[in-house]
């Protein structure tokens, strides 16, 4: 088992803070299991000693118990399975495999998506069903707006219940996507719980996450965004779309991140304010700003910005 130096004394940095403020925010209430239920358990692998350490596990293994325990449809039900191997089979390729903390994410990733793949299989449950269960999921969360905005006897302007019904439209046709979505956050909840982990128990029995700035994986996975774009444009309707469209959804935010890595690295040395304009532009713009860092990541397989923007070393004789 892999150890590092203990890492309590020293305080996640702002990026880092933002990150895994944002993927909170971004998965509450259901999906956040994704990184409490990892970093629960290398928590308490770590054998925790001190106060905080044993707060944290805690209060995880309460809001775990929570959420485990509220009812749900078919599609929680994927999830909470996802989760409970996310924190079972992922965190023992973060804690026994081999290669970096991305390697040994999306290791654990591939290894938790066969598990509830293989466990659908058992019990029956069709890809169609899974896309199906998530636009019930947000036509129920459409009707629940309805309903909360329809207190008092007032009822929606026209415009809201237009905004509405378009978000409602929005996601039929990306349902097909979730799979893929879902595996990529199970495999940044793994890679967070692993930052975040050393930094409450004090010591790390798993290897310390690199820099966000060097992150970089195997060219070979560039097969898996084109192998899912074949079956999205040769077998659309089919049942090949389905699962394509996961692996494209799950390629293309891997090489997203990849190109924001990219992108920070080259941001390193600019003003802080043209940076968080730079964010704040993305967001209003994201599907834009996505497909940019993606392309930008599928291009760094071949070109190596971050090599190519590295300072020169010295050497020879000096003149």
């Amino acid at each position: 088992m892999a150890s590092g130096r203990p890492t309590e004394g020293q305080p996640l940095s702002l990026r880092a803070r933002l990150a895994v403020g944002a993927y909170v925010l971004f998965t509450w209430p259901v999906m956040t299991a994704f990184l409490f239920g990892p970093l629960a358990v290398l928590l308490a692998a770590s054998r925790p000693h001190g106060r905080r350490a044993w707060l944290w596990l805690i209060a995880l293994t309460l809001w775990l118990s929570l959420w485990a325990a509220q009812a749900g449809g078919l599609l929680e039900e994927v999830i909470r399975a996802s989760a409970v191997l996310s924190a079972g089979v992922g965190v023992l390729f973060l804690l026994f495999s081999r290669g970096s903390v991305s390697s040994r994410a999306l290791r654990g990733t591939g290894a938790v998506v066969l598990a509830v793949s293989t466990l659908a299989a058992v019990v029956g449950l069709r890809w169609r069903d899974v896309e199906l269960a998530v636009i019930h999921q947000g036509m129920a969360a459409e009707q629940a707006a309805l309903e909360l905005l329809s207190r008092g006897g007032a009822s929606p302007d026209p415009t809201t219940l237009e905004a509405l019904n378009t978000l409602g439209e929005g996601l039929r046709p990306m349902a097909p996507f979730f799979p893929g979505i879902m595996a990529l956050l199970l495999f940044a909840g793994l890679c967070l719980a692993a930052l975040l982990a050393p930094r409450i128990a004090g010591q790390a029995v798993a290897p310390l996450p690199g820099r966000f700035d060097d992150f970089r994986f195997s060219d070979h996975l560039v097969w898996v965004v084109i192998v899912g774009l074949i079956g999205v444009l040769f077998d659309a309707g089919g049942l090949v779309a389905g699962p394509a469209s996961s692996l494209v959804a799950f390629g293309v935010g891997l090489y997203a991140l990849r190109g924001s890595a990219v992108l920070a690295t080259a941001l390193r040395h600019a003003p802080r304010l043209f940076v968080v304009m730079l964010v704040v532009g993305a967001l209003f713009l994201l599907p834009f700003a996505v497909g940019g860092v993606a392309l930008l990541g599928l291009a760094d397989i071949w070109l190596d910005f971050r090599r190519r923007m590295a300072p020169p070393t010295s050497g020879g004789l000096d003149r």
